[in-house]
């Protein structure tokens, strides 16, 4: 339990943490992984049920509003199509059971809770990784820690949507700074700027200010030099990866 205190005071000076917890810096890393994995569950489970509500209300506007556009026969023509389509099963009705939504909540947890892990193992395995190609003798399960210590920000992020989302009922469609360049409408294609300024937010330099002082410690060992070379070579790759699906979407949907 001391070390898990111990690592918590982390959040503000990573380097003095993990020089203090010692031998338990290779296990004090389970219980952080664990706090990460059970707020992105809570954030899934709140999420998901807003957003899909979100979701099928901007395809209903968009709808109406194609429709709205449509000559008279046409627009009829499209209601009674869907009218029989609907009757003959071919077009899926929400009943109101709630059986699709605990599929769609239950899917959303179990992605978010491997993505969590999935983030986990990256950022120890690029680090530890780099501190081998130095000649650095750290050990896996201590970058596993310097990686759990610097996602916790990430997991009290968690923690504060879902509060919001909950007490609001307002889903948070938008990540980071993303909001700022969002697509005004739901077919606009996202851009550039949106997939790049959705990565960051306060959360996101509070963990990357924790990683940093973390490799600086004694338990690590970078030095300051191939710390910030290791740093920025890391927001750079993960900046890339991480914009590549907003890309892709972008240029798909503007090619159709």
């Amino acid at each position: 339990m001391r070390p898990m205190l111990t690592m918590l005071t982390g959040l503000f000076r990573p380097a003095r943490a993990l020089d203090a917890v010692g031998a338990a810096v290779r296990w004090v890393w389970i219980p952080l992984a664990v706090l990460l994995v059970v707020s992105t569950l809570i954030k899934t489970g709140v999420a998901a049920p807003l957003q899909a509500g979100a979701m099928q209300e901007q395809a209903d506007a968009a709808i109406a509003k194609e429709l709205a556009s449509m000559p008279e026969e046409e627009r009829a023509q499209y209601e009674k199509d869907m009218a029989e389509m609907e009757a003959s099963g071919d077009v899926l009705v929400d009943t109101g059971d709630g059986g699709a939504m605990a599929i769609v909540s239950t899917a959303a947890m179990i992605f978010g809770a491997v993505g969590a892990v999935a983030a986990l193992l990256y950022i120890a395995g690029f680090f530890f990784i780099t501190a081998k190609t130095q000649a650095n003798p750290v050990g896996f399960p201590a970058m596993l820690t310097v990686a759990s210590l610097s996602l916790l920000p990430h997991a009290i992020r968690n923690v504060v949507q879902a509060v919001y989302m909950a007490g609001s009922g307002t889903w948070i469609e938008h990540a980071g700074l993303g909001a700022l360049v969002a697509p005004a409408e739901i077919t606009d294609a996202p851009g550039v700027a949106y997939a790049v300024l959705s990565q960051i937010d306060i959360w996101t330099v509070w963990g990357l200010a924790l990683l940093f002082g973390a490799l600086l410690s004694k338990s690590v060992g970078f030095d300051k030099k191939r710390a910030t070379s290791a740093m920025l070579v890391f927001i750079a790759v993960t900046g890339v990866a991480q914009a590549l699906p907003t890309l892709v979407q972008g240029a798909l949907m503007g090619a159709m």
